[in-house]
């Protein structure tokens, strides 16, 4: 149903499409209330920060929008949601710049919990339209394991600090970016999950069973720059397949836990088993970053867990 459709329905028939996975009705159901949230947020914060704490409520309406008992009543819902993001900001301290979480964690929950395909295809589509450096700090933050503002630095090769920034403004650009793609085409996740996850789950299970350079050929970019244990940048699928051979012949083998895929990159997270008598060869788990923009990934960023 379009926003044209939508425009001559009640608040609680947009609510209760929204509760049954409508994107379209949530985002006009925010649309026709925004106006209210930024006065509010004005008056609580100040013109200057009114647009962030407004930001904070839409993703905390996407995740909680199902807890709304009185859709009759919905606006003053939102009020109460854009107040306390309020009041969260209110009580940080005056020399903090950058934003902490949005309230209740609401993206890094919304990820976990929504299952209806139309939201999490809609959630995709507007994650693609940040820049790629955005876009990876968001999907590592609330997609994967790797999700402290220290991990996600040491995989990116940036401070810390630089990790807070993005993801401050990651949020900031996702919450108006879901309102602008709530009626386009949105991305077909699950297609483009089993694909990614098909091509890379095979080369690795390929190279495993002794398919050596070639199976990883069907990957990877046959100048592929990566880094693994070590952190030593190296080049070429060559080079790569004896790096990863001297774990295969000592008993190690993998597999493919998720695939959490991308336009132009892919994050995977494997699962290491090391051979029974040598229990503490590798860590258990590494997330995996391929940088793919035509296809076969031409980069590859390794962090690895023993948690």
């Amino acid at each position: 149903m379009t926003a044209r459709e939508n425009a001559g329905v009640t608040d609680a028939q947009l609510v209760r499409r929204a509760q049954g996975g409508d994107p379209v009705s949530l985002g006009m159901l925010l649309e026709r209330h925004r106006a209210r949230l930024y006065a509010r947020a004005t008056a609580m914060l100040g013109a200057g920060h009114a647009d962030d704490a407004v930001q904070d409520a839409f993703l905390v309406a996407l995740r909680r929008i199902g807890d709304v008992r009185d859709p009759d009543a919905v606006g003053a819902w939102l009020l109460a949601v854009v107040s306390n993001a309020c009041r969260a900001r209110l009580r940080r301290p005056s020399h903090e710049t950058l934003t902490a979480d949005p309230p209740d964690r609401a993206l890094e929950t919304a990820a976990k919990e929504i299952e209806r395909a139309a939201q999490r295809d809609w959630i995709w589509t507007a994650l693609e339209r940040l820049s790629e450096p955005l876009r990876l700090v968001i999907m590592l933050r609330h997609f994967s394991d790797v999700s402290s503002y220290e991990e996600i630095a040491a995989l990116c090769d940036v401070p810390v600090g630089t990790i807070r920034s993005r993801l401050n403004a990651a949020r900031a650009q996702l919450a108006a970016g879901l309102l602008a793609t709530v009626e386009e085409p949105h991305l077909d996740t699950a297609k483009l999950a089993q694909e990614r996850g098909m091509t890379l789950g095979g080369a690795f299970a390929d190279f495993g069973r002794g398919g050596g350079a070639s199976a990883l050929a069907r990957a990877f970019e046959p100048e592929v720059a990566f880094a693994l244990f070590d952190r030593r940048l190296r080049t070429g699928v060559d080079e790569l397949a004896r790096a990863l051979e001297s774990d295969r012949t000592d008993g190690v083998t993998w597999e493919v836990r998720r695939a959490v895929p991308g336009l132009t990159f892919t994050v995977v997270e494997l699962v290491l088993h090391s051979p029974p008598d040598w229990p503490d060869h590798c860590p258990p788990l590494t997330t995996q970053v391929h940088f793919h923009p035509d296809g076969r990934t031409e980069r590859l960023a390794c962090h690895y867990s023993w948690g």
